[in-house]
């Protein structure tokens, strides 16, 4: 009778032993800076400290888990809703600590040495996240649906990220090369070399960077270098009309042949310069100018 007893005991609270059992299993992630970051529970106050990171947290299904953004964070909609706590120059502590974050996830380039050091004296959860390429944006995706429970559209989003990828890259594969200038800033001129993510969009398009080798990610170039390479095509990212009416005058002021055959595009800067979801909606008007550039 006493071991029918035990054993009902163990039956009816089994489940019990299990779940609580499962709400302390540690849960560790390795983050972009190869930093391991332990989890016992999915985080519900969670604040991003950059735009593209705050698109990556909506499209896997973690927006809902969001108090606070960093400023530019305005896509989708929801976003702009959701409180500022500064930029990647200036983060408002005060305010930041004020949300009681369970986690920050960061962009390792915009964090600043001071930053760093703030955020390990207040012994603060920080995920860093650093997409540098195509791939890697599914590859976050994932992730931050493993940390937060929410698997499934983390997927969903991940894998349909991932198709479209494959569909433009065999669109694309057979086609002749075009040399390629892409400009992300007027004054100074600043281009990208080939480890920067537009380098990754532009190959995807079968064209070629023409800055490529530069050792920095982000080089200031002369106008004198741009003549002596003399793309086929001059892209530019560009956020208002009066910065496309800038470059443009720019460009048609140097003997360049892209320039005065009208082979000449500009692309939304938000489009094709944050490594987030919507880099593909980028990556296409990219395509297509490309595509017609080369005939």
């Amino acid at each position: 009778m006493k071991i029918v007893q035990q054993c009902l005991f163990l039956i009816l609270w089994l489940p019990v032993f299990c779940q609580a059992a499962q709400a302390v299993t540690r849960h560790t992630v390795i983050d972009d800076q190869g930093n391991q970051v332990a989890f016992f529970t999915p985080p519900q106050r969670v604040i991003s400290l950059a735009p593209n990171l705050t698109e990556l947290v909506f499209a896997a299904g973690m927006g809902g888990h969001l108090v606070a953004v960093s400023a530019y964070s305005d896509y989708p909609r929801q976003a702009r809703l959701l409180k500022q706590i500064g930029d990647a120059y200036r983060l408002d502590w005060e305010k930041l600590i004020a949300f009681r974050p369970d986690l920050l996830l960061a962009w390792g380039s915009g964090l600043s040495t001071q930053d760093r050091a703030k955020l390990e004296k207040l012994k603060l959860k920080v995920l860093i996240l650093e997409p540098r390429s195509l791939k890697d944006i599914p590859r976050i995706l994932r992730l931050l649906g493993r940390i937060s429970g929410n698997r499934v559209q983390a997927d969903a989003s991940a894998t349909a990220f991932e198709r479209e990828l494959r569909d433009l890259r065999m669109k694309y594969a057979e086609r002749d090369p075009v040399r390629v200038y892409f400009q992300i800033a007027a004054y100074p001129m600043l281009t990208v070399n080939e480890d920067h993510i537009i380098s990754d969009v532009l190959r995807l398009c079968g064209g070629q960077n023409v800055f490529g080798a530069l050792f920095q990610l982000t080089p200031v170039i002369s106008s004198e270098a741009l003549i002596k390479e003399n793309p086929q095509i001059l892209l530019a990212a560009v956020s208002t009309r009066g910065q496309e009416e800038a470059v443009e005058e720019m460009w048609r002021g140097l003997p360049l042949q892209a320039a005065r055959q009208g082979r000449m595009a500009f692309i939304t800067s938000d489009l094709i310069s944050r490594s987030a979801p919507r880099i593909l909606w980028g990556a296409r008007q990219v395509c297509e100018q490309i595509e017609l550039a080369r005939h």
